[in-house]
């Protein structure tokens, strides 16, 4: 995760990590290869069904969905996130990123995320 320029984002075992979905036509038209996962992540999503971005954000905003695909572990399921965090910073504008990254640090202050501004 730190890959994001200026930030350095580590998340402290056992913690979880939160981030804002801003949902817009990109986001909802991106095909998940554009993510660029693991092969094991990949298909797993796949597998399941979702083609999108926007089908697997709008999935995941509800709740533990990949917990809940066949062969999707712990490791895929952060993999997915994490690129999912990764692809959302990249696509917005350079004027609103640092205020998702503010949201994301205000988002994870009490979950366990360490964050270290550089």
């Amino acid at each position: 995760m730190n890959r994001v320029e200026g930030v350095n984002l580590h998340e402290k075992k056992g913690g979880s990590f939160n981030f804002p979905i801003y949902y817009n036509k990109q986001l909802a038209e991106a095909p998940i290869e554009a993510l660029d996962l693991g092969v094991r992540s990949y298909h797993c999503l796949k597998r399941a069904g979702f083609s999108y971005i926007g089908e697997l954000a709008e999935a995941t905003a509800g709740g533990d969905i990949l917990k809940t695909i066949r062969n999707c572990g712990t490791k895929s399921a952060h993999e997915i996130m994490e690129h999912m965090f990764i692809y959302q910073y990249e696509v917005l504008s350079p004027e609103r990123r640092e205020k998702f990254l503010r949201d994301v640090v205000e988002m994870n202050r009490h979950t366990g995320l360490g964050i270290i501004d550089e």
